[in-house]
């Protein structure tokens, strides 16, 4: 047997709805600093929401590297970071894939969409949709009908305009 192809073992990292994050192999909680620091010392590590149980991982480093950025002395130039903004939509992720600094497994594997969360997506952008037309129409039929309703309404009436205006009481006077 070679023991130079041990198999790593990932360790979990469950997160709870406090935010808490725990290490389910040391038994105890953790900081983001103490998974940057499992992952540079090559430790394979997988963030699980302990609710939902959904994989965590990429948006769990994500945070730290953004961590890692607000306290570095030295930040990336703004003409990287605009371009990031203007062309990638604000996402690291699709600059750099944009860069080509990814793999074209991963590229073709994240293009192809899930179809239960395009269904999703679909259905919460026609909702959307729905719920604007909705609004809009009730906008609409308010502002024509107080415009009616202006046009028609006898109740409104001019006051009358005082031909002299009344005199004020005059503090100086004497009583």
């Amino acid at each position: 047997m070679n023991m130079n192809h041990e198999s790593k073992k990932v360790k979990i990292i469950k997160r709870y709805q406090n935010r808490k994050l725990y290490d389910t192999q040391q038994s105890c909680y953790v900081t983001l600093d103490d998974i940057a620091k499992m992952i540079r010392s090559d430790e394979e590590v997988m963030v699980i929401d302990n609710k939902t149980k959904n994989d965590i991982t990429a948006a769990t480093l994500t945070q730290i590297i953004f961590e890692s950025e607000k306290k570095a002395s030295q930040y990336a130039p703004l003409f990287t970071l605009r371009e990031i903004i203007q062309h990638a939509n604000g996402s690291i992720s699709s600059y750099l894939a944009k860069l080509g600094a990814f793999p074209k497994e991963y590229i073709v594997k994240a293009a192809q969409p899930s179809t239960s969360r395009t269904t999703q997506t679909e259905s919460v952008i026609d909702k959307a949709a729905q719920s604007y037309d909705t609004a809009k129409q009730s906008i609409e039929n308010r502002i024509a009908q107080a415009a009616t309703q202006e046009n028609n309404d006898d109740n409104y009436t001019t006051l009358p305009v005082p031909e002299e205006t009344p005199s004020l009481p005059n503090p100086n006077n004497k009583f």
